[in-house]
C-alpha cells in the first residue's frame, strides 16, 4: 500500500493553478516565452505568504498575477527608456561633460539624497520601495499593512517634497 503524501498549501496551489495561470498570461503578453517565467514569479511571491490564512485563494492568486503583469510592464518601460536613451546621446558632445556640468550634477544628486533623508521614515520607505525596488503601490500597501490610499498620499507627499527641494537647486 503506497504511503499517503500530504501536500503543502503551496503545492496544492501550484497543482491547481499552473494551467489557469499559463492561460491567463498567454492572453495578456506578446512574448509567449515569458509565460513560464511569469507563472514562476507568481508562485515565488506565493511562497513568501502563509496560504493557510488566505480565504479566497483563487482571487489572491490572480491578484498576484495581475500585479506581476503590472510590474513586468513597468520594468519593460524602464528598460525601453534606458535602452533608447543612449541612441540620443552624441558621443562627440564633450560639452555635456564640462567640469561645471559634472559639479552641477553632483550637487543635484547630493540635494536629492538630502531631501530623501528629510522625509519621515515611513514615507521614505514607500518612496524607496516604489522607485528603487519597483514594487507596486498595492504590494507596498499589503506589505506595510497600509491602505492603498495612504500609500498614494505618502507617494504624493514624497514627490511634492522632492520637487520643491530640487527646484531650489536647479
Amino acid at each position: 500500500m503506497p504511503a499517503l503524501v500530504m501536500q503543502t498549501p503551496l503545492e496544492q496551489v501550484v497543482l491547481e493553478y499552473s494551467g489557469p495561470l499559463k492561460r491567463f498570461f498567454q492572453r495578456r503578453v506578446r512574448a509567449t516565452e515569458e509565460v513560464d517565467d511569469l507563472v514562476q514569479e507568481v508562485f515565488g511571491r506565493l511562497a513568501r505568504q502563509d496560504l493557510a490564512t488566505v480565504e479566497n485563494v483563487q482571487g489572491y492568486v490572480f491578484q498576484i498575477a495581475a500585479n506581476v503583469l503590472r510590474d513586468q510592464a513597468r520594468r519593460a518601460n524602464t528598460r525601453g527608456f534606458i535602452i533608447q536613451r543612449p541612441m540620443d546621446f552624441d558621443i562627440e558632445d564633450t560639452a555635456g561633460f564640462s567640469p561645471e556640468r559634472v559639479l552641477q550634477s553632483r550637487e543635484t544628486l547630493q540635494a536629492l539624497i538630502a531631501a530623501l533623508y528629510e522625509l519621515p521614515p515611513g514615507v521614505r520607505n514607500v518612496f524607496s520601495q516604489y522607485h528603487f525596488d519597483g514594487v507596486s503601490q498595492v504590494e507596498i500597501a499589503r506589505r506595510m499593512g497600509l491602505s492603498l490610499s495612504t500609500v498614494e498620499k505618502q507617494m504624493a507627499k514624497a514627490n511634492a517634497h522632492l520637487l520643491k527641494r530640487l527646484r531650489k537647486v536647479l
